[in-house]
C-alpha cells in the first residue's frame, strides 16, 4: 500500500482539498483508496460526513497506530492512503512523513506561503522522504503564479500541472463532492487528474528505486 502524506506547515495552503481531491480522483482510476484526516480542524472528517458515496472510505486511528493500521489496510486490498495532516511542525508530524511513501507539500503562490516552504522542507529533509510540491489556488498567467513556480523549482520537484483557484472546488465540497465527480470534464478536474497521474508516477518510481 501506498501512504500519500499532504503536508504544510502553513494553514491556509489547500493541503484539505488537495487530499480530498487526489484521493477520490484515485479510488475512481487507480485502485482502492482510504482516507486519513490528523488534522485536529477535522475539515477532511466533515466533508466526508456530508458525502453519500461510501468510498473513499474514512479510516481513524492515532499516528502511534499507523504501521500497524497500514500493514491492516494492506491485507484489506487498500491500495492508496492518503493523509492529511495539521498545520504544524510537530514532532508526530515528522513521524507520519517517516511513513510515507510519498509527500506532497501544497503551497499557495503568495510571499508568505513560500517563506514558510523552509520549515516544512527541513521536517522533510529529516524524515528522508521523498517529496513534491503542488502549487495550488493560483490565479491564471499571473506575475506571482510564475515566480512561485521558479521559486519553488529551486527547492525540489513541482508537480508539471498547477490546481487554479476556481469556485467548483468549493461547491463541490458543500455535498461532500470533489470536481472530479462533476458531470463533464472540467478545467479543474483535469488539473486534479494531472496532479494525481504525477503523484503515481513518482510513486511507483520509488517504488522501483526501493
Amino acid at each position: 500500500m501506498h501512504i500519500i502524506v499532504a503536508a504544510s506547515q502553513k494553514g491556509g495552503s489547500g493541503k484539505t482539498t488537495v487530499v480530498r481531491s487526489l484521493a477520490v480522483a484515485a479510488q475512481q482510476s487507480y485502485g482502492r483508496t482510504v482516507i486519513l484526516d490528523l488534522d485536529p480542524q477535522g475539515s477532511l472528517t466533515s466533508w466526508w460526513n456530508r458525502r453519500e458515496a461510501p468510498e473513499p472510505a474514512l479510516v481513524k486511528f492515532a499516528i502511534a497506530e499507523l504501521p500497524e493500521r497500514a500493514s491492516q489496510l494492506e491485507a484489506a486490498g487498500i491500495e492508496y492512503l492518503f493523509v492529511d495532516t495539521p498545520p504544524s511542525i510537530h514532532p508526530e508530524i515528522l513521524d507520519v512523513m517517516r511513513q510515507a511513501t510519498m509527500i506532497v507539500v501544497p503551497v499557495r503562490p503568495s510571499p508568505d506561503d513560500l517563506d514558510a516552504v523552509g520549515d516544512t522542507l527541513a521536517m522533510i529533509e529529516e524524515a528522508g522522504r521523498p517529496f513534491a510540491f503542488v502549487l495550488t489556488q493560483a490565479k491564471p498567467r499571473t506575475r506571482l503564479q510564475l515566480s512561485a513556480v521558479q521559486a519553488l523549482a529551486q527547492h525540489g520537484k513541482l508537480a508539471p500541472t498547477i490546481i487554479h483557484d476556481r469556485t467548483d472546488f468549493p461547491t463541490a465540497a458543500v455535498t461532500g463532492k470533489t470536481v472530479t465527480e462533476a458531470e463533464g470534464e472540467t478545467a479543474s478536474a483535469k488539473e486534479v487528474k494531472d496532479v494525481l497521474a504525477y503523484v503515481i508516477t513518482q510513486v511507483r518510481k520509488q517504488v522501483r528505486e526501493g
